[in-house]
């Protein structure tokens, strides 16, 4: 009897289909409020700003934010944003975001097709695509690809480097030119963000070589061009950084990244916990992919068949665990880890149909069902951001929460009733990409409660007090990388003590509500005062965790201020 002939997706996910189709989800998943999202307080604003300035001074060295010079952070990410301003952005360099948030779409996309092609090498293209579909809609992934940083990046980059380490581990034929990849992917991700991707790496071939006993298979990584090539691609930089540095580039990142591991109050679990909403909507295939985890755990070690689960256990593993143990904990930390898992849980979404495990797929439709409640509760929440009353808080809340909760029932019915692994990822990469378009698209960009750097802007605006090259802006109690980005790189944030001791009468002003009695005193010992032109701007400063008000005016004679307004 003849075989039956491949279904669609199966034809599909062959050959070079299946990469533009990863490579299409991730592209759509972070663009996703990249160009109507304001420039955000999360690391973005202070990456954009030192790459705008490299561009303004041409000088593609040194890392700079406002007056600040930054030595000791690695530069790939910069000279990325940088190139792709001078391409795409414009005569105005801080007009729009779009142009500084590329190569972070460019780095997911790369992230999702290598995760394919790691994938194609453990378990063939068919269920690499499930996983690589999965990981670039996922809420976490779509976000870090959205934002002007190097999460991404490094992601894409450390990604690559693994699935030419899986393809060198399945004993995949031209292994030199993997190694070459492999170096080549290592050293740009020491260029993005120094020592994570060999942290990630190291600790993968550390857990794997120990859990399989077996190490000859990394023989090829050892072939004298590959590992020079990575030498060509990172150590201009980092000579050049210790020159200028006197030789202390390196001992200054041991100093910035070591006490920042090692400081910090988070507890073990913390990234455990936030797995099912930022992996959303791999969530569904989470049980599915423990279950198969477990029994690779529990299977022998010279086993062929669990060569592939032991790969993917390592790599997500070994580094989930380290970040898991540091105190100081950010929730992209772990993103680097996120295609293993997501290839767990293509395989999962198979294996649940083929196995018939009773338990998986219940367990998957609490876990995704519970995940997607919260972010429909965070969307709905978000919603209350946006300028208006508490009435008009509630009407777009409620709404939003509606429209979410039906998004959600949708997918859910979706899963009770298909069976095909294909039709379930289609359901779950729509849903996500649905909370996406409605978090980052429509609500996040209006919600001007956590923009305060931008409506101080437009208090300077209405005021006609933005800075000019002949009219400086003294900013006091409030030094957050957006408001330089979306004014000049050379305002001046400084202590009330300093602005009243230097500041002119008619020079503009930006002072944060709890230091406007210390500017006041400090202005009046020179006859001057500080005179508001606007309403307090207030909102949520997200880079500080606090509300904050902010007063735009300017530094006025005391004598005028107090004389009775005269008739023209």
């Amino acid at each position: 009897m003849p075989a039956p002939p491949p279904s669609l997706y199966d034809q599909f996910a062959a050959g070079w289909r299946g990469y533009v189709l990863a490579a299409l989800i991730a592209l759509f998943s972070a663009q996703l409020g990249a160009g109507r999202m304001p420039v955000t307080d999360l690391d973005e604003a202070r990456y954009a700003q030192a790459a705008r300035q490299m561009v303004e001074t041409g000088d593609y060295g040194r890392i700079r934010l406002g007056e600040e010079e930054r030595t000791l952070k690695p530069i790939g990410a910069y000279w990325l944003q940088a190139a792709s301003v001078e391409t795409f952005g414009g005569e105005r360099l801080n007009a729009s975001m779009w142009a500084y948030r590329l190569p972070s779409t460019l780095g997911l996309m790369l992230a999702a097709m290598a995760t394919l092609w790691a994938g194609a090498a453990l378990f063939g293209q068919r269920l690499a695509l499930l996983g690589a579909a999965l990981f670039a809609a996922g809420m976490m992934a779509g976000f870090e690809g959205m934002l002007a940083k190097t999460d991404a990046l490094l992601a894409g980059f450390t990604t690559l480097a693994m699935a030419a380490l899986a393809h060198l581990r399945m004993g995949a034929a031209r292994p030199r030119l993997y190694a070459l990849i492999f170096w080549a992917a290592l050293a740009c991700g020491v260029l993005i963000k120094g020592p994570v991707s060999p942290l990630v790496i190291a600790l993968t071939l550390g857990a794997l070589t120990a859990w399989e006993r077996r190490a000859a298979w990394l023989k090829p990584l050892l072939w004298p061009p590959a590992p020079l090539l990575a030498l060509l691609i990172a150590a201009p930089w980092f000579i050049a950084a210790n020159l200028a540095t006197g030789g202390a580039y390196l001992a200054g990142i041991a100093g910035d990244v070591i006490p920042k591991l090692i400081s910090g109050e988070a507890l073990p679990g913390y990234h455990l916990f936030l797995l099912p909403f930022l992996i959303f909507p791999a969530t569904y295939a989470l049980p599915a992919a423990a279950r198969l985890a477990f029994g690779a755990v529990r299977g022998p070690r010279a086993e062929d068949e669990g060569a592939p689960y032991r790969f993917l256990i390592a790599w997500a593993g070994a580094s989930f665990a380290f970040f898991e143990l540091t105190p100081f904990k950010l929730p992209h930390y772990v993103l680097p880890m996120y295609p293993a898992i997501c290839l767990l849980c293509g395989a999962g979404l198979e294996a649940m149909a083929k196995r018939g495990w009773r338990t998986a797929h219940p367990a998957g439709l609490v876990l995704f069902g519970v995940s997607g409640a919260a972010i429909v509760a965070l969307t709905a929440a978000s919603a209350t951001l946006m300028p208006g009353d508490a009435g008009s808080d509630i009407r777009r809340a409620v709404s939003a929460a509606l429209i979410g909760c039906g998004v959600l029932g949708l997918a859910l019915a979706a899963l009770l009733s298909l069976r095909r692994p294909a039709a379930r990822a289609g359901v779950l990469i729509a849903c996500a990409l649905t909370f996406s378009f409605s978090l980052r698209e429509r609500l996040l960009p209006e919600a001007r409660e956590v923009h305060v750097s931008g409506e101080a802007v437009a208090a300077l605006a209405r005021a006609r007090l933005l800075p000019r090259a002949d009219r400086p802006l003294w900013v006091v109690g409030y030094r957050e990388a957006s408001l330089i980005f979306l004014t000049r790189s050379d305002i001046r944030l400084v202590e009330a003590a300093e602005a009243g001791a230097r500041a002119e009468e008619g020079q503009a002003i930006l002072v944060e509500g709890r230091e406007v009695q210390a500017l006041d005193e400090a202005l009046a010992a020179r006859g001057l005062m500080f005179e508001a032109a606007e309403p307090a701007s207030r909102g949520l400063a997200v880079g500080r965790g606090e509300r904050v008000a902010l007063f735009a005016g300017r530094a006025v004679s005391a004598e005028a201020a107090d004389a009775p307004p005269q008739n023209p």
